[in-house]
């Protein structure tokens, strides 16, 4: 975006709502406006939300305020999902195909589609109709083509008795994003862009010159720790640990008896003061040094630790270089100090990272410390366009939300509505192999009648870019029929036997054996059959079957005649023979 363009930011927390509305200038960004606020309840667990009334009520005041500031009205807001919620799939699919046919530009299409529906399936365990109404696809690229298992680059023109084809695609469960756009419609606000927390954060935090670097960025808010890695250039891996900072409240709770909104105090003033007072459940008031009471949490805190520290290997396969921590369960007395001695790195190398450190945003100072990185990172990743894009288009009257692509196509749009891939791309007549007298014969399948796709009233194409608000109208494709083939096709004149009786002519067709028995020159032939086919072997007393005559209902004496000789009914007949057949009276 250009100087002077401003965003609402929304980081919809388990505990904390953050609003902030940044300005892009010459020098960096500002922070022109903000406000925070907690949950009156626990209307959210492990970063997704569970009361929608309770999420809206808080956003709702944020955004009030915010308005009052400004003396404007906010009307769409940029937002994040939990890396908890980002689904990372390899899938492989594989295509029996004809040794002596051409793969097609079709067959490779098909094959991504049922790889994509082969990963779509391992997320649910469901059919792919449903599956595919239950997640976003960001995207997804090839990992590796093969022709009978040998890896090639391209597969168009090649040859072989099957082809596979492994992605990678990553996915967003619709339940998370529907949520927050019910939270926002509820508030009056559009849905500017959607990014993850983890990518958010690590845009202010893992600047371009440090993402040569194998570092592991941590996100510990209230519910979930979210985990992002850098290494040789790029982020490339993201996870998540189900535990945060209402784990270590909810242990203060139970060994001091305290509602959940007392033993947070108790948790924050840990941070910063040496003894804690409290009240318990019962009544009771209470003077504690704050390292009792660590010592007292010290297992859930090495849990913990514990956690985040398997999650980084798993996804790292070694310990990394560094570990930077944000959010505000960072800030635990004890934690990075574990975390360090988990991964077996110098305590040195894991430290926390605040907004004071990220010097290219100004403005509203008092929004500070290891808390504040997320919501600005969600509103720099806004403000830059690397966020999820979002659309709306409908399908057949669907409303689809289409996520994770600038430039979305009508593929996508129609994997997001549920369509199958197969109604889309169809699939192709399967092809006929047989063999003639030895010889391999294929008679190919008819090719699938492509999908009709119509976007607002013209013609498109499935790789059609398509904008907010289009109107997809689609019509599935329709199966090829499979290769046919009738064994007279395949009787050429060599095979046939040319004769003429009594000056006609006739054409007699040859002997013919399919598996193993007689057969038709009009029967279909069968898949996989095995046919021969050898000219006819008769002799002369077979012909009068063709000419219907019939000697023992005639008086007289039977000439027979090949080719001017006469000829006895055990006679062979050869192709081109010309044959006569009278009767001759005898004197009395």
């Amino acid at each position: 975006m250009k100087a002077g363009q401003e965003v609402f930011a929304l980081d919809i927390g388990t505990r904390t709502v953050v609003g902030l509305v940044v300005r892009k200038n010459e020098n960096g960004y500002e922070v022109i406006a903000h406000d925070v606020l907690e949950h009156k309840g626990r209307a959210m667990y492990d970063g997704q939300i569970h009361d929608i009334e309770a999420v809206a009520e808080s956003v709702r005041a944020i955004k009030g305020t915010l308005e009052k500031k400004l003396g404007k009205k906010l009307e769409k807001a940029a937002v994040a999902a939990a890396g908890r919620a980002l689904y990372t799939v390899e899938a492989v699919a594989v295509k029996n195909t004809s040794p002596f046919v051409e793969i097609t530009r079709q067959d490779i299409d098909r094959l991504k589609a049922d790889a994509l529906t082969n990963a779509i399936k391992s997320l649910s365990g469901r059919n792919p109709s449903e599956s595919f109404s239950d997640y976003h696809c960001v995207g997804y690229s090839v990992i590796k083509w093969y022709l009978e298992d040998e890896e090639l680059d391209n597969l168009i023109g090649q040859k072989g008795r099957s082809i596979s084809v492994k992605i990678v695609a990553t996915f967003l469960p619709r339940a998370v994003v529907e949520s927050l756009l019910t939270v926002l419609k509820r508030c009056d606000l559009e849905l500017y862009s959607i990014t993850l927390e983890p990518i958010a954060a690590g845009s202010v935090v893992i600047l371009p010159g440090m993402k040569k670097l194998n570092i592991a960025l941590v996100d510990i808010g209230a519910g979930t720790s979210d985990i992002a890695i850098s290494k040789e250039g790029s982020i490339f891996a993201y996870g998540m640990v189900p535990l945060a900072g209402d784990e270590i409240t909810e242990k203060i709770c139970e060994t001091y008896l305290l509602d959940f909104t007392e033993g947070e105090r108790v948790k924050r003033e840990l941070q910063t003061m040496k003894t804690v007072n409290f009240m318990d459940i019962l009544g009771q008031n209470h003077e504690l040094w704050a390292k009792d009471i660590l010592d007292a949490i010290k297992t859930s805190i090495y849990q913990l630790s514990s956690e985040i520290a398997r999650k980084i290997m798993s996804l790292n396969g070694k310990a990394p270089a560094a570990v930077i921590c944000v959010g505000g369960g960072s800030l635990l007395p004890g934690l990075m100090e574990s975390i360090a001695s988990q991964l077996d790195l110098p305590k040195e190398r894991v430290g926390i990272r605040t907004r004071e450190s990220i010097t290219f945003i100004r403005g509203e100072e008092e929004l500070s410390g290891p808390f504040a990185v997320t919501p600005l990172g969600i509103a720099v990743n806004a403000l830059e366009g690397t966020t999820l894009s979002f659309i709306n288009v409908k399908v057949n009257d669907v409303t689809v939300n289409l996520l994770g692509q600038d430039r979305p196509t009508v593929l996508k749009a129609l994997l997001h509505a549920g369509i199958a891939p197969s109604s889309v791309y169809g699939l192709p007549g399967m092809a006929l192999t047989f063999k003639i007298n030895g010889q391999i014969k294929v008679v190919k399948g008819k090719m699938a009648k492509p999908a009709k796709i119509i976007v607002n009233g013209k013609k498109a194409e499935l790789d059609t870019i398509i904008s907010d608000g289009d109107i997809i109208t689609f019509e599935p494709a329709v199966d090829g029929e499979p290769g046919k083939a009738k064994i007279a096709d395949y009787i050429s004149d060599e095979y046939k036997m040319k004769i003429k009786i009594n000056g006609r002519d006739f054409d007699l067709y040859p002997d013919i054996i399919m598996n193993g028995k007689s057969a038709s020159p009009e029967e279909d032939i069968i898949d996989n059959a095995s046919i021969t086919i050898k000219p006819k072997d008769i002799i002369l007393s077979e012909i009068f079957n063709i000419i219907d005559f019939k000697p023992e209902s005639m008086s007289g004496k039977i000439v027979m005649k090949i080719n001017g000789c006469e000829a006895g009914f055990a006679s062979p007949v050869k192709d081109g023979d010309e044959i006569d057949v009278y009767w001759e009276n005898i004197p009395s």
